[in-house]
């Protein structure tokens, strides 16, 4: 534990001051830092801090922390020395916090102050950004990248010995193309949908007609320019390139890529209903509170105060319509529910566990009892033993080709033993109600602690299966100079929302096997491949003006980009590569292995159980994983019935799109929607025009920011 002199303390009592003369102190928020070291560490530590609350600017704080962390890393030279090792990853864990503003402060113990991003957003979203952009640069350093970005840029990556920069227009000349000849709108669009072509192209293994590149490396090229760094996300994957086909080589306007949405986010379960607060909400009368304001009778008015608020309640639905309504959300909820166990059970492979326990039938997974569970918890205990035991050599389920292999391995054992302990345990509520009534159902099981237990569990169980099927996160969408000033960006987010990315996604994932579900059922299981619902977030808390009132008329209605509300300000961004190494190394100090191998079927977030495994076993709060910054959530439905099709209560998707005609042609009509509501309007503001004009591939080339030649990676990074 670190202690404190009287001089210390005054030294705290002039932080303090400093902090809430720059706003950076929230009450409640501050989280003790007390890592555990030996003595000889926390002595170091302790005068590590002493130097940085004497002067708490930001860049001398960093350069303490990393002229500290050299002195150990030069001490350290290869060798493994454990008490070093968590040192070293204290000290990356605070240079980290520092560089997006943290302070400390102390007392009896030690604090880490989180910055109040709500007073500055846009000086907390540079600091957000500056830890990204580092974090990028360090990408720079692989040597495969590196290599990988010359033979871009020299051509020796294409078949017709052409060069990336081939690919990205020319700012003089899109500038003269598309400068406006008069202010007539209407001459203005049509003059541009001469002007520009847009359309959308899967970046896939197959070459570039124009420029002879692999379109996947073209793609790839592009996304390194990106602020975040490039990362291979694991499931359910298409990368798109939009281009103009209106010139020559048919630049790129903007790139994008559909990954696997994460299993859990609260506002967007909000938003589809996978709760049980969602539900009781569709069970009640839909009104409107109307407020209005009137005077006050005359014997009631004072010289302050002569008007009164009145609240008046407005149905929207008669009592005739609330009952029926309600009555077929029961239903319909009940159905999902009950569909969801069986299904979920039909899922999982038991047939092993029946032939290793003599006390196990088929009846016992039909109608299980106390010993089922005694042998389900058995099995799971055991399994874990193993994967957590560093002598046991276990097999990585991804080495097998077999579907029965995988699913008898360690973690899949302990899969189907926990899942089949939770379903059957809950399902025993669904099958001692079937008498009831829909409605009785229901309501009866909201208002008890095993109903509403089974209710989450079959909710549950229906958003497993359409989470990893039927919605993808959009994890890249942008435009690409000198298109982005014209708004190219907008242009992909909303061709995202065409039938051609739709029957693109339902081409690839035709019957395609599932691996995770295949493991735990022993044999191949097929998922449903109709995209229905896309989400995405904001980079920084300050807003996204890029997703910003899109709206796309479609044949059955409009397709929106919707706020549904902030993420909880919890992530990984804030920790860099060379932390998360330390803090893995800490995990296999203290627990003998690795903990979180990021191997196949051991959840999605391997990086962020990392960082969290690290940090406790630091002996440091996981609420360091708050960054302090919600991220603004975007929904985008698909289909008019999207919500029902996910919660499971319809079996069919109902597109805004009609998906029987021709989808290049349908696609085409967002382009031309973009020309029209966009694009007409942004080539009119000659500020916006000049720097499409001024724009030069040449500085846009990532050689230009890595400098092969003249500088290295440590010229970009502050003091060092």
């Amino acid at each position: 534990m670190l202690t404190e002199s009287i001089k210390d303390m005054n030294r705290h009592l002039d932080m303090e001051r400093y902090l809430k003369e720059v706003h950076l102190v929230k009450g409640g928020s501050d989280i003790e830092f007390d890592p555990d070291l030996n003595k000889k560490y926390s002595r170091r530590l302790q005068s590590v801090i002493d130097e940085l609350m004497k002067n708490p600017d930001e860049t001398n704080m960093e350069v303490v922390i990393k002229d500290e962390k050299n002195k150990i890393e030069s001490e350290l030279k290869g060798r493994k020395d454990s008490e070093k090792t968590k040192y070293l990853a204290t000290l990356e864990v605070l240079l980290d916090l520092v560089e997006i503003g943290y302070n400390f402060r102390k007392n009896s113990n030690l604090y880490v102050v989180p910055p109040n991003s709500s007073e500055d957003p846009q000086a907390y979203k540079e600091k957000e950004r500056r830890a990204l952009q580092k974090e990028r640069r360090v990408q720079f350093e692989d040597e495969s990248i590196r290599k990988f970005i010359k033979e871009m840029e020299s051509g020796s990556r294409s078949i017709d010995d052409k060069e990336i920069s081939d690919l990205i227009a020319d700012g003089e000349n899109l500038y003269y193309d598309l400068k406006p000849k008069n202010s007539d709108r209407d001459e203005i669009t049509s003059h541009l949908k001469q002007s520009v072509s847009p359309y959308i192209q899967v970046a896939d293994d197959t070459r570039d007609e124009k420029t002879g590149f692999k379109l996947k490396d073209i793609w790839r090229y592009l996304r390194y320019t990106w602020l975040t760094p490039y990362n291979h996300v694991p499931g359910r994957s298409i990368k798109f390139l939009i281009r103009d086909g209106s010139r020559k080589n048919d630049p790129i306007m903007g790139i994008a890529a559909l990954g696997s949405p994460i299993m859990n986010l609260a506002v967007r379960s909000d938003f589809i209903g996978w709760n049980i607060d969602s539900l009781r909400e569709r069970l009640q009368r839909n009104k409107k509170e109307l407020e209005y304001e009137e005077m006050l009778p005359k014997d009631e008015r004072t010289e302050d105060r002569k008007k009164r608020t009145i609240t008046k309640t407005k149905y929207l639905e008669t009592e005739e319509e609330y009952e029926e309504r309600k009555k077929k959300v029961c239903k319909r909820s009940r159905d999902a529910i009950e569909t969801g166990y069986k299904r979920s059970l039909e899922d999982i492979r038991w047939e092993d566990f029946i032939e290793e326990y003599e006390d196990l039938t088929e009846e016992s997974f039909l109608n299980p009892d106390e010993r089922t569970f005694e042998i389900l918890d058995e099995i799971y205990e055991e399994a874990q033993s193993k994967i957590e035991d560093p002598e046991y050599e276990d097999t990585n389920p991804e080495k097998l080709d077999d579907w029965a292999e995988k699913s008898e391995t360690p973690l899949f054992r302990k899969k189907r033993a926990k899942t089949l302990r939770e379903l059957l345990s809950s399902y025993e509520y669904v099958k001692n109600n079937e008498d009831k009534s829909d409605e009785e159902f229901i309501e009866d099981a909201l208002e008890s602690k095993d109903g509403r237990r089974a209710i989450k569990k079959g909710i549950k169980a229906q958003k497993k299966e359409r989470v990893g099927a039927n919605m993808m996160n959009i994890m890249v969408c942008g435009g690409i100079p000198p298109y982005n000033e014209i708004l190219s960006g907008k242009l992909v987010a909303m061709a995202l929302t065409g039938p051609k990315v739709i029957e693109t996604y339902k081409n690839k994932y035709e019957n395609q096997v599932s691996k995770i579900a295949s493991s735990m059922k022993g044999e191949p299981k097929v998922k449903s491949n109709d995209l229905v619902f896309l989400d995405t977030t904001s980079l920084f808390k300050v807003g996204s003006a890029q997703y910003s009132r899109i709206r796309v008329p479609a044949d059955n209605g409009e397709i929106e980009y919707q706020n549904i509300g902030k993420t909880k300000g919890m992530g990984s961004i804030q920790f860099g590569p060379d932390t998360r190494d330390r803090l893995s190394e800490v995990t296999e100090i203290e627990q003998g292995r690795e903990k979180v191998r990021g191997r196949f079927g051991e959840g999605v977030g391997p990086r962020m159980r990392k960082i969290k495994n690290g940090l406790l076993n630091l002996g440091l709060s996981e609420e360091l994983i708050r960054h302090e910054s919600p991220r603004i959530v975007f929904g985008i439905e698909l289909a008019k019935n999207a919500k029902d099709y996910l919660r499971g209560e319809e079996e069919e998707p109902d597109y805004y799109w009609d998906m029987s005609e021709d989808s290049d042609k349908k696609q085409k009509e967002i382009y031309e929607h973009w020309i029209e509501r966009w694009l007409s309007k942004r080539v009119q503001k000659s500020e916006i025009m000049e720097r499409v004009r001024d724009f030069e591939k040449e500085d846009f080339l990532l050689s230009q920011e890595i400098g092969f030649e003249q500088q290295q990676l440590s010229d970009f990074i502050v003091g060092e």
